[in-house]
């Protein structure tokens, strides 16, 4: 059995794109490796294109008619035989030692099932071609995910298939066009993140991609991804426990709700911290998200409930940001 299955969905992909991206996986300086490409309902041209290679590791399966992105991916994962599974979409560029270097990180970290890379974003026009700067350690990830949003590039994902097995976690469909970040939120509490410093990685950016077409839809689906997050990763004992996921979501609290809100983040601050969590970490974490809800809210009222909330003096918020905010009332969203 392989080492390694690798995982990539396509559906009508450019045809430059696509051979681009299976030459990248070919190319491996490592070699014990199964790619799984699995053709979501496109044109012949896609089935084409996979029949001119003649390497065994290509394993192809096609579904008739478009699955959708998160069953596409499933169906990669149940046929894997690897020990890691990684992830590429077929767009995407992996440099010719991100498995090996990846696989050796993982057999010498047995705590960590998550592991991406550092990597560039490619845009049509070359000149524009830039590196990412996301997370690495595990903490930082784990928060961002539950507090901002998604830190994590899934062509630049290498995950442990005994996870994903044992834990029952696959791409879950109705959180599609959102389903890596669902995938992430799962893994949450079941395994550590990390992300390596070298930049293995091109993740292909242009007009027909998934974060171009679908960016309204994304930014949907993730809010409803995070408020689920939100609750399961703080698990605390007080009694309004989705007050916090309403805030974050929505903003528009009443006066007496966001007096009862500053106890429940009270109580979600020492709880972060009594499970090993540095306090300044969450401090930081929490700080930057209920700014961002108090920079997004529009109503009169609701930056006034907030400009006398309690949760002000919680993270030192000055008189001065307020009355910006106040002023200003979401014209920045």
């Amino acid at each position: 059995m392989p080492r390694v299955s690798v995982v990539m969905p396509v559906f009508n992909t450019k045809t430059e794109y696509f051979k681009e991206s299976i030459n990248s996986i070919l190319g491996q300086s490592f070699n014990d490796f199964e790619l799984l490409i699995i053709d979501n309902g496109s044109d012949c041209y896609v089935a084409d294109i996979v029949k001119s290679y003649s390497d065994k590791k290509i394993k192809y399966f096609k579904f008739e008619k478009n699955q959708g992105p998160a069953i596409a991916r499933n169906k990669g994962i149940d046929e894997a035989e690897g020990e890691y599974i990684a992830f590429i979409d077929s767009d995407d560029i992996s440099l010719s030692q991100r498995l090996e270097k990846q696989v050796e990180f993982l057999d010498n970290n047995f705590d960590v099932g998550c592991l991406g890379t550092a990597f560039e974003v490619i845009c049509e026009n070359p000149n524009k071609m830039r590196r990412f700067n996301s997370l690495r350690e595990h903490f930082e990830i784990e928060c961002y995910l539950v507090f901002t949003g998604c830190t994590l590039c899934q062509s630049s994902i290498m995950i442990r298939k005994s996870i994903l097995d044992k834990c029952n976690i696959r791409y879950r469909p109705e959180w599609v066009p959102s389903e890596d970040y669902g995938l992430f939120i799962d893994l949450v509490g079941k395994t550590k993140f990390k992300v390596l410093d070298d930049i293995l990685v091109k993740y292909r950016l242009h007009r027909d991609s998934t974060s171009n077409l679908y960016k309204k839809e994304q930014r949907e689906e993730s809010k409803i991804i995070q408020a689920f997050a939100i609750n399961k990763y703080c698990n605390m004992s007080t009694k309004n426990k989705k007050l916090f996921s309403r805030f974050i979501l929505d903003g528009n609290l009443k006066k007496r709700e966001l007096v009862e809100l500053a106890g429940v983040i009270n109580d979600l601050i020492t709880y972060l911290c009594d499970h090993g969590c540095p306090k300044n970490d969450v401090m930081y974490a929490l700080k930057r998200k209920i700014k961002n809800v108090y920079y997004h809210t529009r109503s009169f009222r609701g930056q006034w409930n907030l400009m006398v909330s309690p949760i002000n003096k919680i993270f030192n918020l000055s008189l001065f940001w307020r009355l910006m905010c106040l002023t200003t009332r979401g014209i920045f969203k």
